[in-house]
């Protein structure tokens, strides 16, 4: 079996599972897996970078914004580099940014 009928076959149906825990409570959540493997697809498509992604609001059906954010990177290609900034606080008020390239 390879990655993508494992998911298939064995996450997805927990995935539902949580996915209807989830709204039915209103607990925004992410989640994604990778899932590629070498090989076609069905109808011919490269299925090395294959991922199932799942994103839900909360109860009020707002997105959480770090999520948005995580769900926008993932869907993003992999040839693109990205950057990460991180933003540290310090006991004097003072904040430091440290940029990751």
């Amino acid at each position: 079996m390879n990655k993508e009928e494992i998911y298939d076959s064995q996450i997805s149906p927990l995935m539902q599972q949580i996915i209807e825990i989830c709204r039915g409570n209103g607990i925004a959540m992410i989640s994604s897996f990778s899932i590629g493997h070498d090989g076609e697809g069905p109808n011919g498509e490269d299925c090395s970078n294959l991922t199932c992604t799942s994103h839900l609001p909360d109860g009020d059906e707002v997105f959480d914004e770090r999520f948005s954010k995580c769900a926008v990177t993932i869907r993003q290609p992999v040839r693109l580099s990205m950057a990460m900034h991180i933003t540290t606080s310090n006991p004097d008020g003072s904040k430091t940014l440290t940029a990751i390239i």
